[in-house]
């Protein structure tokens, strides 16, 4: 219904989601209006025990359909109920709005999906305790108490090791830095589990502001009651005996002997008949065929950024203006993909049997599985039920390099682009692991991978062509042009011809201004003096 899918958490419990299911499945019309008006009003749906309580008290609410605004309900009251009587002549000037609004607030009162929802005054009383023990048994689908199986328990306590772990790393500093490396720290804390050990992570939880209306804290307390803790075997005894230093106190040693002794002859016990998660996934692995390609899961990022999208069916992004983005994504795991996987396989190995070395959450809603088959790459959203393709999940990624071929690693097929590991280096992406024969690198970016050749290419020379028309050199295709022998010839004949070249004649203009010139730089002589005759000859 909708509305339910954004009330639930991830991690809610299955016997209570089935005895919800089966309490709505036996509603009629008119009770499913009313719950679907009760979860449109709010005021007691905090919790999946809160919703189970909805449906025991629907009287608490009372529905008018096709009542949509203050004006119907208005008219409703007036014309209606007749909780009122107006003569003829005035019914023009009753403002049934103002009437309609008063009437609301006085019985607080709310439009919804469903019409006009009120609120009748009942009182709202708790059926469901929250308690595994209230549910009746026809409606339970987990085995707890008695009958779980040692290896359900391992597998239990593994998911809330790998959850703790998360949460202190990201909520307590000195745990962080106490363990740098992820999930470091979170064999440590299955093994505390398994050996009922409980107390002390549930004091840590308690300090960084966990209460039992938290997940984590009212996930350990199910477990509790589950496997049968007693708190009086909730002791390390490596903590004991460092505490307890008094020699006169003689049974210390005795009581921490049988203790230990006690913890060893459970954990054999134990061996004989559960398989550890290792063995559990290399016995998958085992069990199946011959790779036909591989699958990769991505799960969003944190941060805020993606908290519009985080656990959301595909139907509501696009509706709020959205589209899956894959920057928004990491890839968290890659595995080979046989003839006997497909996306319902995964998933159910991914949520109820996890591979020891998958460091992500469940695979939920909002995750994308990418197939790697047949040559071809297909996207596909988690999503409220079953999966839904989104091509344009790979679509920058085709993009934004050129593709020519794809390369086959024991961890999964990648694209080869033509780009060198420097230019990846630059481009944001590291080393991730090598093909088996070394020839090719993987580089990612923890959204996306793809495979480089290990040995550079050849430098891209756009001159080549006519290099290798023009030099007569091919040693010489290096991007200049004529710097081989044959350049050096064309030197030598271009210098020859400027020797041997016969002087070009001037012109009859060019003669005639040197003419000019010349006349100018001569300077005229002086007329020569004229002497007076002599008497004598006369």
């Amino acid at each position: 219904m909708d509305g339910l899918y954004s009330k639930l958490g991830e991690y809610e419990n299955l016997d209570e989601l089935n005895y919800l299911a089966s309490k709505l499945d036996e509603m009629s019309e008119s009770e499913y209006a009313q719950f679907q008006a009760g979860m449109e009003m709010g005021d007691h749906c905090g919790s999946l025990q809160e919703i189970i309580n909805l449906t025991e008290n629907l009287d608490c609410y009372e529905v008018y359909p096709h009542i949509e605004d203050y004006d119907d309900l208005g008219r409703y009251y007036i014309d209606e109920l007749e909780v009122m009587q107006v003569p003829e002549h005035l019914q023009n000037y009753i403002d049934y709005e103002a009437y309609g609004r008063d009437v609301a607030m006085d019985e607080n009162g709310s439009f919804t999906d469903q019409g006009y929802v009120r609120d009748t005054g009942d009182r709202f009383c708790e059926y469901y305790d929250g308690e595994r023990g209230s549910i009746p048994d026809e409606y339970r689908v987990m085995t707890f108490q008695d009958d779980l199986p040692e290896e359900e328990k391992s597998e239990w306590a593994m998911d809330i090791a790998f959850d703790m772990d998360e949460f202190f790393r990201q909520n307590d500093p000195q745990y962080a830095a106490e363990h740098p490396e992820a999930h470091a720290a979170k064999e440590e804390i299955y093994e505390s589990l398994m050996a009922g050990r409980i107390s002390a992570l549930e004091e840590k939880l308690a300090a960084l502001g966990q209460t039992q209306e938290d997940y984590l804290p009212s996930e350990i307390e199910k477990f509790k009651d589950a496997t049968g803790y007693e708190e009086f075997l909730d002791f390390d005894p490596a903590e004991v005996k460092a505490a307890l230093e008094d020699p006169n106190r003689s049974r210390v040693d005795e009581m921490l002997a049988a203790a230990e002794k006690a913890e060893r002859e459970y954990a054999a016990e134990a061996a004989a008949y559960a398989q550890t998660p290792a063995a559990i996934v290399e016995q998958a692995r085992a069990a199946q065929g011959e790779p036909v390609g591989s699958f990769s899961i991505y799960q969003l990022k944190g941060g805020n950024e993606t908290l519009d999208y985080r656990f959301e069916p595909l139907d509501s992004i696009h509706r709020n203006g959205l589209s899956v983005k894959p920057e928004n994504y990491e890839l968290v795991y890659e595995a080979p993909l046989t003839e006997k996987d497909n996306l319902e396989s995964i998933y159910t190995r991914f949520n109820v049997d996890r591979p020891a070395d998958f460091t992500g959450h469940s695979l939920s809603v909002s995750d994308i599985v990418v197939l790697h088959q047949d040559g071809k790459d297909t996207a596909h959203y988690c999503d409220r039920a079953g999966f839904s393709e989104v091509p344009e999940f790979l679509q920058p990624a085709q993009k934004s390099r050129e593709m020519t071929e794809r390369i086959q690693t024991p961890r999964g097929s990648f694209y080869l682009c033509g780009m060198t590991r420097e230019q990846m280096e630059a481009d944001g992406y590291g080393f991730h692991h090598a093909s088996e024969d070394g020839k090719y690198l993987i580089m990612a970016n923890g959204t996306q991978a793809y495979a480089v050749r290990a040995d550079a290419p050849e430098k891209d020379n756009p001159l080549r062509t006519a290099e290798m028309t023009l030099e007569d050199d091919y040693g010489m295709i290096d991007g200049v042009i004529n710097n081989g022998r044959r350049g050096e010839e064309l030197e030598k004949a271009r210098d020859h011809a400027e020797r041997t070249q016969p002087e070009k004649k001037p012109s009859i203009r060019e003669r005639l201004a040197a003419a000019k010139q010349e006349c100018a730089k001569q300077q005229p002589r002086p007329a020569p003096e004229k002497k007076p005759p002599e008497l004598g000859e006369l």
